[in-house]
């Protein structure tokens, strides 16, 4: 499931972000939670004004399983987006082996999951801040982020 991550360069003055245990996207782990997460995220994303006319094809439906519209929305928000790996796959930020979670050991390129959090934390601040129990959340999903929020740790949302 998806999680709770603190910066790894500044935990405390910096805000923390949903983090995503296995990658997202062809190949990856996709774990059922971890995708919905994301697909919640896109959908979200595109939906801000000034996003829609950057709308990837079909329609995202929030549903846990990765195909080819899933697939086509992570690569059109790697496309727009500055300095990140455009290969269709939304990985975890970090791992034991790179204590970065801002930039990938291996391609140098910035996380998108990051990015992502990053703009709806600025871009759609009241929603975001209020996941758990936002009425535009689905129950569902609704109930995923209480999931998160229990385990911790408390959601650092710095200077939005």
């Amino acid at each position: 499931m998806a999680f709770i991550d603190l910066d790894s360069d500044d935990p405390v003055g910096n805000a923390s972000f949903y983090n995503v245990n296995g990658a997202v996207g062809y190949g990856g782990k996709n774990l059922v939670e971890d995708v919905k997460v994301v697909q919640f995220f896109l959908k979200r994303l595109y939906s801000l004004e000034d996003m829609k006319q950057h709308k990837p094809w079909g329609e995202m439906v929030v549903d846990g399983k990765v195909g080819p519209i899933t697939r086509a929305w992570i690569m059109r928000t790697q496309q727009l987006s500055k300095g990140v790996m455009i290969d269709g796959v939304v990985d975890k930020a970090g791992n034991e082996q790179n204590p970065s979670n801002w930039e990938s050991s291996i391609s140098h390129t910035k996380y998108v999951i990051r990015m992502i959090n990053n703009h709806l934390r600025k871009r759609d601040t009241a929603v975001y801040k209020t996941l758990p129990t936002n009425p535009v959340v689905p129950s569902d999903m609704q109930t995923i982020f209480q999931q998160i929020h229990a385990q911790g740790p408390p959601m650092n949302y710095g200077s939005s």
